[in-house]
This record gives C-alpha cells, sequence and structure tokens, in this order.
C-alpha cells in the first residue's frame, strides 16, 4: 500500500535522526520504531516517532545534511516494507545535463516536470554532468521560483538528456555508468544513436523492412545509388537537429545538392559525379556517413512533410504511443525538423488534405503500429537501456510509411500547444513511478 503526503526535513544539531509520523498514516502503513528511510537510492536510520496531527505532513528531523537539504515537497508517495524495516520515499528521478540550467534550451521542460511531479506525488530534480562523472550528490532543485544547486539524495532512476556524444564515449562516463550499476540505479536512453547502428538493428526484420529505404554505408555505392535511384540522401551518422544532411539528385545537366551543413552556398550543381564526389570527400569521412533512397514523401506547397511520433515505455513496461504531430518544413529547407524552422500540426488533419477521413484513420494507425514494433525491437536489441524513442515517418503518394529515423534524445519542442502538460511529461512520471514501486 502507498499513501501520498507532504515531506518536510530540518537539520538539527542535536544528533538523531527522528521521523515523525502523523496517527492517519500510521494506521494506513506499518512502521516500527527503528527503521531506515529511503529517498530515491539514499538511506538513513531513522527513529519513528507518531505524531497527532491530524494532516498528512512527514517531518524528519535530521543531523543528516544531505537528507535535511531536501526541499518541501508537497506530494510524494511513501510505503513501508515491514519485513526490510524500510520506508520508501518517492518516486525520486534526476535528469542529467551537460549545460548549465539558466541558459539551457527546455528550461520551461524541466520546470513542467517539476510541477508535474509534485502534482501527482514525486521528486524531481536536475543532475549537472560534473556531479554524474565525480560522484558527487551536487543536483539543481526548483525552490518554487528559481533553480539552485544543493547537495540531494540519490535518485532511483536518471533520466540521461546529455547532448555529447564524446563525454558519452568517455571512459569517466563509463565509469559512472558502472558505478550506477553497482549502486542498483536504473539510467535510461543511455547514449545516441548512430543511424547506421538504427538500421542494422531493424533491416532483417520481415515487418519492418519493407518500410526501410534502401541503404548503405559509405560512399562506395554511391554513384550506384545514384543510378539506381537518380534521387538520394546522404546522412552523417551521429548527426542530429536535421544537420549533416545531403539531398543529391541526378539530372542530365550533371548533379544538383541541397545542403544545410557545409556551405553557405546552397543549391550546388556539378557537372560529373568526379566533381560531385571530390567535394563530397573534402567535406566528409566516408564511414561516418549513410546513402539512402530517396522515397517520393508527400509534401505541402511544395515543402517536405513527415509525422514524428514519441514512443515510451507505460507503467507495464509496454511500449505506447505517447505523442504524434506532422512537421512541415520551413521555406527553403529540405527536411522538416522544427530545430531547422519547421511547423508542426495535427496529423489526421494533414493526412485528410491527401486522403479521405477513412483512408487517413488506416493510415495514421498504420504508422503508429509501425512506431510501436520498432521501438520495442530496436530497445531489446541495442545495449543499454532505452525507454523513450522519437520515431520520425514519411508518407508516400500511395498512404504507405516509411521509417526516416529514431532518436534517443528527441526534441522537447514537437508538441501542440494546446497540451498543458507535454505528453512526454506525463509519460516520464508514469514510467519513473513503475521503476520505483519494482
Amino acid at each position: 500500500m502507498k499513501i501520498k503526503c507532504s515531506f518536510r526535513s530540518h537539520l538539527n544539531t542535536n544528533d538523531h535522526h527522528h521521523l515523525y509520523v502523523p496517527t492517519r498514516i500510521m494506521k494506513n502503513l506499518t512502521f516500527k520504531r527503528h527503521m531506515t528511510l529511503k529517498c530515491g537510492n539514499s538511506l538513513l536510520d531513522v527513529i519513528c516517532m507518531e505524531t497527532k496531527a491530524d494532516s498528512l505532513q512527514i517531518m524528519l528531523d535530521t543531523t543528516d545534511s544531505l537528507f535535511a537539504s531536501l526541499p518541501n515537497l508537497e506530494s510524494i508517495w511513501v510505503s513501508t516494507d515491514e519485513r526490510k524495516g524500510i520506508i520508501h520515499l518517492g518516486p525520486v528521478v534526476a535528469l542529467l545535463i551537460n549545460q548549465s540550467i539558466q541558459t539551457h534550451s527546455l528550461k520551461e521542460y524541466f520546470t513542467e516536470c517539476q510541477d508535474w511531479f509534485q502534482r501527482k506525488g514525486g521528486f524531481f530534480y536536475l543532475l549537472p554532468l560534473s556531479s554524474f562523472i565525480g560522484n558527487e550528490t551536487g543536483g539543481v532543485v526548483h525552490n518554487g521560483s528559481d533553480w539552485e544547486t544543493k547537495d540531494l539524495p540519490l535518485p532511483h532512476l536518471i533520466y540521461n538528456r546529455c547532448h555529447s556524444r564524446k563525454m558519452e564515449r568517455s571512459p569517466s562516463f563509463q565509469k559512472a555508468l558502472i558505478r550506477l550499476r553497482e549502486k542498483d540505479i536504473s539510467l535510461f536512453n543511455s547514449g545516441f544513436l548512430a543511424k547506421d547502428e538504427v538500421y542494422h538493428a531493424l533491416k532483417d526484420s520481415p515487418v519492418i523492412s519493407q518500410h526501410l529505404p534502401e541503404t548503405v554505408q559509405g560512399f562506395d555505392s554511391l554513384e550506384e545509388m545514384l543510378t539506381d535511384f537518380q534521387d538520394v540522401f546522404i546522412k552523417g551518422i551521429n548527426g542530429s537537429k536535421g544537420r549533416y544532411i545531403m539531398r543529391i539528385q541526378k539530372r542530365d545537366s550533371g548533379f544538383h545538392m541541397r545542403q544545410n551543413t557545409f556551405s553557405t552556398e546552397n543549391p550546388l550543381t556539378f557537372p560529373s559525379y568526379s566533381a560531385l564526389y571530390k567535394q563530397i570527400r573534402s567535406w566528409c569521412k566516408s564511414t561516418s556517413y549513410i546513402v539512402q533512397e530517396t522515397i517520393p514523401f508527400l509534401s505541402i506547397e511544395d515543402q517536405p512533410l513527415d509525422f514524428r511520433f514519441l514512443c515510451h515505455q507505460n507503467r507495464k513496461g509496454d511500449w505506447e504511443l505517447v505523442s504524434s504531430v506532422a512537421r512541415i518544413a520551413a521555406r527553403d529547407q529540405f527536411v522538416a525538423n522544427v530545430d531547422q524552422g519547421g511547423r508542426i500540426e495535427k496529423p489526421l488533419l494533414v493526412l485528410q488534405s491527401f486522403f479521405s477521413p477513412q483512408q487517413s484513420r488506416t493510415i495514421l494507425k498504420e504508422m503508429k503500429e509501425l512506431c510501436i514494433v520498432s521501438a520495442k525491437l530496436l530497445a531489446d536489441s541495442l545495449e543499454g537501456h532505452f525507454a523513450e524513442f522519437g520515431i520520425d515517418v514519411g508518407i508516400d503518394e500511395s498512404g504507405k510509411p516509411w521509417l526516416i529515423e529514431i532518436n534517443s534524445k528527441p526534441s522537447k519542442r514537437t508538441y501542440l500547444e494546446n497540451d498543458r502538460i507535454r505528453p512526454s511529461v506525463k509519460a516520464l512520471y508514469e514510467y519513473s513511478f513503475s521503476k520505483w514501486i519494482e
């Protein structure tokens, strides 16, 4: 049994750790005089003392500076394990960041997470990369008006939003992951995904393979791909936010290229394949790129169109779709990423501009099913632990869905403004709660 309550902590100088529990809570949960308070993944031996206060507020009076640093929590869940003598307080979740909160583009999202966790019952804070790799207890917590840094108990779950591939591959980061496993702390979305890694994990699935564009690694087959398809994309395997992408079309007059990273001159034309190849190799390392056939996706007023689906594991550990949007590229852009200026619309309304209402519902249902199957297979195939994917899908003229990309650090900007609380925030809480009660 679990009870939602409020929690206060106070630092004393009397060398004791007293946990004051109201009679209303004592009647529903089993407390012993001597127990261990477990907040997230930090432990403190306490003496439980019943109070007659007619409230659902637990108060900790302690000389332990770490537990005393907990902010006032208006809503958090408490349960007891009589056999082990443990009082569980949670869920406690930390989001790993590698830049200052004051300049972070997701500051509004973080505040939304904090508000939702407090509303539903839980404690959410930010974990700086320096604390993570340095094995320190420093966290960033919301004090009601702004974010402040202080020592905090360890979480039971860490959501990895570190935006540095280089850092994730570093020995210090890998050592930190080992420490987490030793402490039985879960971390999900262990790292960035490489595009070739995703393709190889999915290409042998009889269900998914028919929704994947023809793909090769490196430039050895670029000329052959252009001969076969006349139109291809070159994508950096570690590119994100619509960067490090080229679209090349073979025409009677030569080769036409659009790109958004390597040159301010755009588009570019080349009279021969050798001239094209020379330019590409001056920009790119062959093994770091894939070449894909260009599928003629639907477009709106000649602007590229795709669909972003956010998939998340739920309380039962099953994958479910938590949000979906249609993304329309900005003028003069050849990718539909919001970070490249694209705009978002409701998927069904966009589909109905091309297909009948019934066809649109069928296509949307097929896209959703494809995403769920892909998310499950990918999570089962990859090393590490993943509980959230952003999946991009395109639609051709026949209504067939095609997988474009799967992202383990999906944008938090792709949601419809009429959602008061982002679906990704709600999904994070549900997943966190499930990991806490395991």
